[in-house]
């Protein structure tokens, strides 16, 4: 016979043929010796796998979860006082930008009413504070400050210590409030920067 019997072995070894087809299976093997070599390993592999342990369990998604949770190291929760110091450092930029801003506001409304008084308005309200002093040097208006060179503002701060009078004490604390607010600011961005790569070492670990 020409047509092999091998798509009806593993029915023939688990008994599920009957009639015409279980006697052309046996009468074919007799014939055919592919078919029964291809028989006789069936049957080598089902003793196998007989004798083999059974396979454990499969774990489930949910417990496979749990378990490798449990195995991962738990991460520390932060407490309330140090979540409070995170947040004020990432704030630190914006507070100092409102106060950058109120110290320009300040400034600006100073150099308003100095203009005022200069013209002649509520000069019986505010008698000295924003005149200059008699024969002193002329006093820049503190709403330009902000607008001056390094080497003006020096020039500025110094004729304003040696002139006196209380006008010349607005445009020095404007000033040093400059020189406090940009120190911070570059201290805060170094500080960021050096936290920032010192995380990115660790990733790279």
């Amino acid at each position: 016979m020409n047509n092999h019997a091998t798509p009806w072995l593993g029915a023939y070894l688990d008994g599920e043929l009957h009639g015409l087809r279980l006697r052309w299976v046996e009468s074919h093997l007799k014939e055919c010796t592919a078919c029964r070599e291809e028989l006789r390993g069936l049957r080598q592999l089902r003793m196998l796998l007989q004798e083999s342990p059974a396979m454990e369990a499969i774990t489930s998604p949910k417990r496979f979860v749990a378990q490798v949770g449990l195995r991962l190291p738990r991460r520390q929760e932060q407490p309330p006082a140090r979540k409070a110091l995170e947040l004020g450092w990432r704030l630190v930029p914006v507070g100092l930008l409102f106060t950058l801003v109120f110290a320009q506001t300040v400034f600006m409304i100073a150099g308003v009413l100095r203009l005022a008084l200069w013209l002649g308005v509520g000069g019986d309200l505010v008698p000295y504070l924003f005149s200059a002093p008699a024969g002193g040097p002329s006093l820049p208006d503190p709403a330009t400050l902000s607008q001056a060179s390094l080497s003006e503002a020096v020039a500025t701060l110094w004729a304003l210590v040696q002139s006196g009078g209380a006008w010349a004490s607005l445009p020095v604390l404007y000033l040093c409030l400059l020189v406090v607010i940009g120190v911070l600011y570059w201290s805060w961005l170094a500080s960021w920067w050096a936290r920032r790569r010192h995380q990115r070492l660790l990733l790279s670990e």
